[in-house]
């Protein structure tokens, strides 16, 4: 069994390097906020049940930083349609995550035999 503890500790500290080598500012309750929130993203759009043994499966670990980055990137410009300044042009959908990092998560099938969430 996974440390998953340890782990989301580890997607932390890699968050934290990610955003200091672009020069952003994150606390570090900013940063565990948005694990928290990459991994309920990941396990809704999964459909994946967390417990409290596995809150997460752990093959989606590097992509929740990036989801995670993704999302402080966005501080100060939430919901950003569009935006031009000194030739850098910004846009943003009214996601918080990239479409193309979520197609990266493949939703669990239901089984043959459990048609009750169907």
């Amino acid at each position: 069994m996974t440390d998953y503890n340890k782990l989301k500790q580890q997607m932390q500290e890699r968050l934290s390097r990610k955003i200091k080598s672009h020069g952003l500012n994150a606390t570090e309750d900013d940063i565990i906020d948005e694990i928290e929130d990459a991994i309920e993203a990941v396990n809704l759009r999964r459909q994946f049940e967390a417990t409290p043994e596995k809150p997460f499966e752990e093959k989606y670990s590097r992509l929740i930083v990036l989801l995670a980055f993704h999302a402080i990137t966005k501080y100060g410009a939430e919901g950003e349609t569009s935006h031009s300044e000194n030739g850098i042009a910004r846009s943003y959908d009214s996601s918080t995550y990239p479409q193309s990092l979520l197609n990266a998560i493949v939703p669990l099938a239901n089984s043959r035999g459990d048609l009750s969430k169907l």
